[in-house]
C-alpha cells in the first residue's frame, strides 16, 4: 500500500509541477499593466466617475485580446468622498514628488486645476491623443471643449458637464397673479433675450410687495463660479486666449456691484445679512416656497433636493419649482449661464501614457457617460447621450441641458480661485453696505492687481 501511495505521488508532482509551469508560461506571454485613476465625488452620487473606468477596463481587456495583443490592464480607480480641498492637496502633494510610483495615471479633476498643472508639467497635453480617436471626441458638445483648453492646447477631457442657472418658485409666481401659460413661457422668453435683469429685479420687488414670502430672493453665501455668469452677461471677459493671462473688464464688474445694489439696498428684494446665511437655510428657502427666487443655482440641486435633508419628489419639484438661464443685461441681448465641469487628465508621470489614454477614452462610451450622469445629476458632454433613451427620455436632464448652448467656462488659471474670491469680498461689501459699487471695484482692481501683476490684463 504504502509503495502504491509513493508512486502515485511521483506521477502527480511531475503533474502539478508541469501546470504551474503552463500557468507561469500563459502569465508570462500576458503582461499586465496597472493603470492607476484618482477621481472624486465628493458624493456618494457620483460613484460612476468610478465604475466607468472599472467598466472600461473590461472592455479594453477585450478588445485588446481580440486584437491578439498579449497586453492586459488592471484598473486601480480609486473613488474619494473626502472633500474637495483635501482631494486637490493629495493630488497636489504627489504631483509635486515627481515619482512615478505615487501619481496616479490619470487624475479626475475641476478644470481650474488645468492652469497650474500645465504650467508645473504635470500633466501633458492631449491634442494627438483627441486626434487618434476623433470617433470619440468629434461627438462632444463644442462649447465644452473651452474647460479643457489652456495656452492653445487641450490638456484635459471634460466630464460630467453642469451649468448655474436660476430657481424661481411657481407657487409663488401663482400667488401674485401669474397663469401657467405664462410661468412656462418665461425660460422661452429668458433664452430669447426678452426678460432681462432689471425685470427679473422687477419681479423680486412684485413679489415682495405682495408679502406672500419672507424673502423675495436668495443667493449662495460663498464665493463661486456662479458670479462668473453675471460678469459674462455684462460683456466681460474673463481670460486672453493668446497669452493665458487673467482679464478684468471693469464695465462687467461695476455693473455687476451695481445690480447687487439695486437688488440688496435699494429694492431690499435681497437680505443683506446673505453672506452669513449657511447653506442649508438656503435650500430650505427655496424648497419649502419661503423664497420666490434663488439667483445662484446649479443644475445638480435638482437631485440634491430629492435626497436628505430636504426629500422633495421630482413631481413636487417639477410641480413648483421652475429654472431660466441668467437674463441678458438688456432686451435683445444674450442669456447666460456659467460651467465648471470636471476634466480627465493624464499625468506626465504615467510610464503608460497610450494605453492609459485609451483606457480614458473607452469610459467615455455613451451608455457609461449617460448613467453615470443621470446618478449623479450631471449633463451629457456627449451628443450621443442626448439621444441614449434612459438619458432622453429623463425630463429633467432633456431641459436643463439647453443651458449648455449659451454657458461660458471659468477661467483654467492658477489664480481664478482667488479671481472669484476676491470679487465675491466686494459683493459683500457693497451688500453690507461697506462699499459703494465704484469703491467695490476700486477694491477689487487694487487687489488683482496686487496678487496678479503682470498675468492680469485690465480693460
Amino acid at each position: 500500500m504504502k509503495g502504491l501511495m509513493f508512486l502515485t505521488a511521483l506521477l502527480i508532482i511531475p503533474a502539478l509541477l508541469f501546470t504551474g509551469c503552463k500557468k507561469k508560461e500563459v502569465e508570462a506571454a500576458e503582461k499586465v499593466v496597472t493603470i492607476r485613476v484618482w477621481v472624486v465625488g465628493p458624493d456618494d452620487p457620483a460613484i460612476g466617475r468610478k465604475t466607468a473606468f472599472d467598466e472600461a477596463g473590461k472592455r479594453l481587456n477585450k478588445d485588446l485580446e481580440a486584437e491578439g495583443s498579449d497586453v492586459r490592464v488592471n484598473v486601480e480607480a480609486e473613488f474619494n468622498t473626502v472633500d474637495w480641498a483635501s482631494f486637490k492637496q493629495r493630488n497636489l502633494l504627489a504631483l509635486q514628488s515627481k515619482d512615478p510610483e505615487q501619481i496616479a495615471d490619470i487624475i479626475m479633476t475641476g478644470h481650474e486645476d488645468i492652469g497650474p498643472y500645465a504650467t508645473a508639467d504635470y500633466i501633458v497635453p492631449l491634442d494627438d491623443y483627441i486626434a487618434q480617436h476623433s470617433e470619440v471626441y468629434d461627438d462632444f458638445i463644442e462649447a465644452l471643449w473651452a474647460a479643457g483648453r489652456y495656452k492653445g492646447k487641450i490638456w484635459g477631457i471634460p466630464r460630467d458637464a453642469e451649468a448655474r442657472l436660476i430657481w424661481i418658485r411657481r407657487d409663488v409666481l401663482k400667488k401674485i397673479g401669474w397663469t401657467e401659460s405664462k410661468i412656462d413661457g418665461l425660460r422661452e422668453q429668458t433664452f430669447a433675450g426678452e426678460f432681462t435683469r432689471d425685470d427679473l429685479a422687477n419681479l423680486a420687488k412684485e413679489i415682495k410687495d405682495a408679502g406672500v414670502v419672507e424673502n423675495a430672493m436668495v443667493h449662495r453665501p460663498t464665493p463661486g463660479t456662479d458670479w462668473f455668469g453675471f460678469l459674462f452677461g455684462y460683456g466681460g471677459r474673463l481670460i486672453d486666449d493668446a497669452t493665458g493671462k487673467l482679464v478684468l473688464t471693469k464695465s462687467a464688474a461695476l455693473k455687476t456691484f451695481q445690480y447687487m445694489d439695486k437688488l440688496v439696498n435699494k429694492l431690499k428684494v435681497v437680505p443683506s445679512s446673505m453672506a452669513n446665511w449657511p447653506w442649508p437655510d438656503i435650500h430650505t428657502a427655496i424648497t419649502e416656497g419661503e423664497t420666490g427666487i434663488m439667483l445662484t443655482g446649479g443644475i445638480w440641486n435638482w437631485a440634491e433636493w430629492q435626497g436628505d435633508p430636504y426629500n422633495k419628489t421630482e413631481e413636487y419639484l417639477f410641480e413648483n419649482i421652475t429654472w431660466i438661464p441668467y437674463p441678458a443685461a438688456e432686451k435683445g441681448g444674450s442669456a447666460s449661464s456659467v460651467s465648471h465641469p470636471l476634466a480627465t487628465l493624464l499625468t506626465s508621470a504615467s510610464r503608460n501614457k497610450d494605453l492609459a489614454f485609451r483606457l480614458l477614452t473607452y469610459q467615455y462610451a455613451t451608455d457609461l457617460q449617460a448613467d453615470s450622469v443621470l446618478a449623479s445629476g450631471h449633463l451629457a458632454v456627449r451628443k450621443a447621450e442626448l439621444d441614449y433613451p434612459a438619458y432622453k427620455n429623463k425630463r429633467y436632464q432633456t431641459e436643463v441641458t439647453t443651458l449648455l448652448e449659451v454657458t461660458n467656462m471659468s477661467p483654467n488659471h492658477p489664480k481664478a480661485p482667488f479671481y472669484w474670491e476676491t470679487f465675491f469680498q466686494g459683493i459683500g461689501a457693497v451688500e453690507s453696505g461697506a462699499m459703494s459699487p465704484q469703491g467695490a471695484l476700486d477694491f477689487f482692481v487694487k487687489r488683482m492687481q496686487q496678487e496678479l501683476g503682470d498675468e492680469l490684463i485690465v480693460e
